[in-house]
């Protein structure tokens, strides 16, 4: 009954089922490295592959892309071609493309080449532009002012980055 082996393996364990080109995932081959919600990571996290944030990182993340998800929170420096936030950082950023969605809240300088808020998101910190080129921070920072209404208003979400 328990003992009975298969006719077409002749060694009683089942064969591998998947083709012969299929391999586990490695990295670099362009799956996500995910920190589920829940998860507290205490140091740096350095990949060669895009990384999704749910949980919590104390410490500099250096990635080929990132995203904060809602509710997560880090706090450290980024380094990464692109970077997506709809969580909490605490500290500076660093990519060619930054994206603030209206749930993301920063607190620290963003270098970009690329930047895109919306409106409800929080910054707190200087925006500077980098030089596309170099990838080195152009010396001029950039002005931040309110589209149209009242610019005395402290909740006004909509800007101009000039």
């Amino acid at each position: 009954m328990f003992n009975r082996q298969d006719e077409n393996s002749g060694n009683g364990l089942n064969a591998p089922t998947g083709s012969v080109g299929e391999q586990p995932a490695s990295p670099g081959n362009g799956e996500p490295s995910v920190i589920n919600a829940g998860l507290t990571i205490v140091g740096n996290l350095q990949s060669n592959t895009d990384v999704v944030i749910s949980g919590t990182i104390d410490g500099d993340i250096n990635s080929r892309g990132l995203t904060v998800s809602e509710g997560a929170k880090v706090t450290g420096t980024i380094e990464c071609s692109t970077v997506q936030l709809r969580g909490h950082v605490n500290g500076q950023i660093k990519a060619s493309t930054v994206k603030v969605a209206r749930t993301g809240n920063v607190n620290g300088d963003i270098f970009y080449d690329t930047l895109s808020i919306d409106e409800g998101a929080v910054v707190e910190g200087q925006l500077r532009r980098r030089d596309e080129q170099s990838g080195k921070v152009q010396s001029k920072v950039s002005t931040v002012t309110p589209i149209g209404g009242d610019s005395s208003k402290k909740d006004s979400t909509e800007v101009k980055v000039s």
